[in-house]
């Protein structure tokens, strides 16, 4: 009786008709009893074919059954330019491991860290998830929400020296490591080259430059510098920082509990520019979206943005580049480099278990992986930290950027400030208060005065 049953829900019609059949040859025993035998036999045979659709019924209700879910949580979510990719990457892993699913739980933009520390705080974490290094990991770490790598890795050193230089050393803590460096971000000013020519106008190679292009752009009407009032917007203060600090001047950024000079002169620099007229006239109020349309429909020559913004342009766009943010003072020209949102760690809790621990291993592998890094710089200009070369690029653009960042020295890379400043602290207090900042409101010293009390 189940095996006929399950033979019912398969093909109902075929047998309807038999039976029609039967019932017109006035129910003959020895027929139906002949038909009956060859429905059981052909059940039987059809359980044992995997091509059959009832193998992939039944198969299917057996791996529904014995599927286990992965949460995963990253920054690369709605309009974000790998929002696509990881949707595709998640569907080939799921392929490849049928008995795992991939809950995508990823948001882009200013809410996505609120949103994961929300979590945490609730114990409702992602099993595994994305963040760049900051001071919210090393509260995760001493709260003991992390999951600790370092003997994973140790046992697996192929894949360990699959990364190249000393990006482990950003996600370790007290020895420990506890997250898989795989993108690396970098910043700098973003220029629409064609502008220039148009105009005739120098690219700056340090301050003084950089505010003779404003002055010759404000004459013609564009807008020298899109900037906003936001965290993003923000990345030009970011790497005016770094250019007076440098690596040192970044990470030590409390001298005699003071904020270092570095960060109060850069403020100085900005209200300089703001004057000049180097921003948008609605650089309160406009979006980010629309403070990057400035730059990308020529609107404005120039944009201080991170690696990631080369995915914006056309495959064969020559009319931007990417150079080092103009040199301040006599030092050279710095780039804030450091490690993005595609830095991976897993729960504690999803590494309680061993399902979980090989699941979530799983994962965290294919999402660093050599076939991923190749997959993410063709289709949206991603750069990796593996030991491999990149050989078929995003555009143009992407080819460019990560040649002027191979280029620089290593005494002239350094630390991102926002990854530096407890983030929350440089977007509430920092990125708040520099309108205010801007229209005499409120001095340099007060805000960094304000911030360090929250610090503290």
């Amino acid at each position: 009786m189940i095996v006929l049953s399950s033979f019912l829900i398969v093909d109902k019609k075929w047998l309807y008709k038999i039976r029609i059949g039967v019932k017109q040859m006035q129910y003959s025993k020895k027929l139906l009893c002949l038909v009956l035998f060859t429905l059981v036999s052909f059940t039987s045979v059809s359980c044992g074919n995997d091509n059959s659709y009832v193998s992939e019924a039944r198969n299917s209700k057996i791996t529904h059954a014995e599927t286990s879910t992965i949460s995963l949580m990253t920054s690369w979510g709605g309009v974000d330019s790998k929002a696509g990719c990881l949707t595709d990457l998640l569907d080939k892993f799921e392929n490849e491991n049928p008995t795992i699913k991939v809950s995508n739980q990823s948001i882009f933009g200013d809410e996505y860290l609120p949103t994961l520390k929300t979590r945490f705080a609730s114990g409702n974490e992602p099993d595994v998830f994305g963040l760049w290094p900051c001071s919210d990991i090393k509260y995760m770490i001493r709260a003991n929400k992390l999951a600790e790598l370092t003997d994973t890795l140790k046992k697996d050193s192929e894949w360990m020296e699959s990364f190249k230089g000393n990006f482990f050393d950003m996600t370790t803590y007290n020895n420990k490591i506890f997250g898989i460096p795989f993108e690396l971000v970098f910043e700098g000013m973003f220029i629409n080259k064609d502008l220039f020519q148009q105009f005739g106008v120098k690219i700056p190679q340090n301050y003084q430059e950089l505010k003779n292009a404003i002055n010759i752009f404000n004459k013609h009407n564009i807008t020298p510098i899109a900037y906003n009032a936001t965290a993003e917007g923000s990345y030009i203060y970011q790497n005016m920082i770094a250019s007076l600090g440098g690596n040192e001047g970044v990470e030590k950024f409390i001298v005699n509990n003071k904020i270092n000079n570095c960060y109060i002169d850069a403020m100085k620099y900005m209200k300089e520019l703001y004057e000049m007229h180097a921003f948008p006239n609605d650089l309160i109020s406009i979006t980010s979206e629309e403070r990057n349309n400035l730059f990308i429909k020529k609107q404005a020559a120039m944009i201080v943005q991170g690696s990631w913004f080369a995915a914006y342009f056309g495959k064969f766009d020559k009319t931007v580049e990417m150079i080092p943010f103009p040199a301040m003072g006599n030092g050279s020209s710095k780039i804030p480099a450091g490690l993005g949102g595609g830095t991976f760690y897993i729960s504690k809790s999803a590494w309680s278990t061993p399902e979980g621990k090989e699941n979530t291993l799983k994962l965290i592998k294919f999402l660093t992986s050599k076939a991923t890094s190749d997959y993410l710089y063709k289709e949206s200009g991603l750069f990796s930290t593996l030991n491999v070369s990149m050989e078929t690029p995003y555009n143009a653009l992407a080819q460019q950027s990560i040649g002027v960042y191979e280029k620089t020295l290593e005494e002239n890379r350094c630390a991102i400030p926002d990854h530096i400043i407890d983030r929350s602290t440089w977007e509430k207090v920092i990125v708040k208060e520099f309108p205010r900042y801007l229209d005499n409101k409120i001095s340099a010293e007060e805000i960094w005065e304000k911030a360090l009390n929250r610090l503290q």
